[in-house]
């Protein structure tokens, strides 16, 4: 690895700069935890970090309990693992299969499951007298399984989330460095009240409770191209790769700045269209948002003229 990174050291209390995915220490130091894998807690401390955005956006049930969305394909994106590893740590985490840290509520009608993000306290003599081998759980059920066994595995189980198995495309590759905002190079934040003005700013300009009005289904991609151009908009960096060609930070920025419904509603549109398969969702994303700015016109009007044609014929 020649080109590897001469990585900094932090001084001081840079590290307050960045932001960060927080798991909770219990889930390492309570015994109750112990026969989980890593990956799981891991992965609870991603869906509680989801928790926060649930929140912002007011996704609460009848009885006033956040929850939040986050699809089998997400967690395999997330923790870089293949589909059957991805099913296998949600189930560890389930109230039905695991520890009962979430619990899931599946919606029908195409709907993706929402998740409930449970509270990991758990007090330690209630815990003692209920169940005195508190940290035995039977995982056995999660071993690796064979290809019969994958075939009699029932239907919903390994279903991804439906707003995005239809996107399936691009031929962008992984290999080119380019901005999706992750880890300490994710966000490097001037301070908090200057991305809560992007965030006002970003929703007002595509009319985001319009969007996921008019597209409900579509919720969780509406959300995600909302997070990308506000990512986009306070990152630090001075130059954005769109594909494989490098720009001027402020130059994209300053297109993002102005991109509003119609953008989105294009970009949904064509994505939808897209039949090849995406190699990389977030990368393929932020090229449709960047490049709405200049096609979104000829796209609507070649729209039109189809639509007259085929009313005069």
């Amino acid at each position: 690895m020649d080109d590897k990174p001469i990585l900094k050291y932090f001084t001081g209390t840079e590290a307050e700069q960045f932001t960060f995915y927080k798991i909770p220490k219990l889930l390492f130091s309570n015994k109750y935890f112990s026969d989980i894998s890593t990956d799981a807690k891991v992965l609870y401390g991603l869906m509680l970090d989801r928790i926060g955005l649930s929140l912002k956006n007011g996704w609460m049930d009848d009885e006033n309990r956040a929850y939040i969305f986050f699809s089998v394909e997400e967690t395999m994106e997330y923790l870089h693992c293949k589909k059957n590893k991805a099913i296998q740590t949600i189930a560890e985490l389930d109230s039905g299969s695991g520890i009962g840290l979430i619990e899931k509520m599946r919606q029908g009608q195409g709907k993706p499951t929402r998740i409930y993000v449970k509270s990991f306290f758990i007090p330690l003599d209630e815990a003692s007298e209920n169940n005195p081998e508190v940290g035995k759980i039977n995982f056995k059920r999660f071993e690796k399984q064979t290809s019969r066994s994958l075939k009699n595995k029932p239907l919903e189980v390994g279903k991804t989330n439906p707003n995005k198995n239809k996107y399936n495309n691009t031929d962008i590759n992984d290999n080119e460095s380019y901005l999706i905002i992750s880890g300490e190079d994710k966000i490097r934040l001037a301070d908090k009240c200057n991305m809560d003005g992007y965030a006002k700013q970003i929703k007002d300009n595509i009319e985001y409770d319009a969007l996921i009005t008019q597209y409900p289904y579509d919720l969780e991609v509406i959300q995600e191209l909302y997070e990308l151009i506000l990512e986009t908009l306070i990152s630090q960096k001075d130059e954005i790769i769109i594909a494989t060609d490098r720009y001027p930070a402020e130059f994209v920025k300053a297109r993002f700045k102005n991109l509003h419904f119609g953008h989105i509603e294009y970009v949904l549109l064509r994505m939808k269209q897209t039949t090849t398969k995406i190699k990389n969702i977030k990368k393929y994303m932020l090229a449709m948002l960047f490049n709405s700015y200049t096609t979104v016109g000829s796209y609507y009007k070649q729209d039109a003229n189809r639509d007259m044609n085929q009313s005069v014929s």
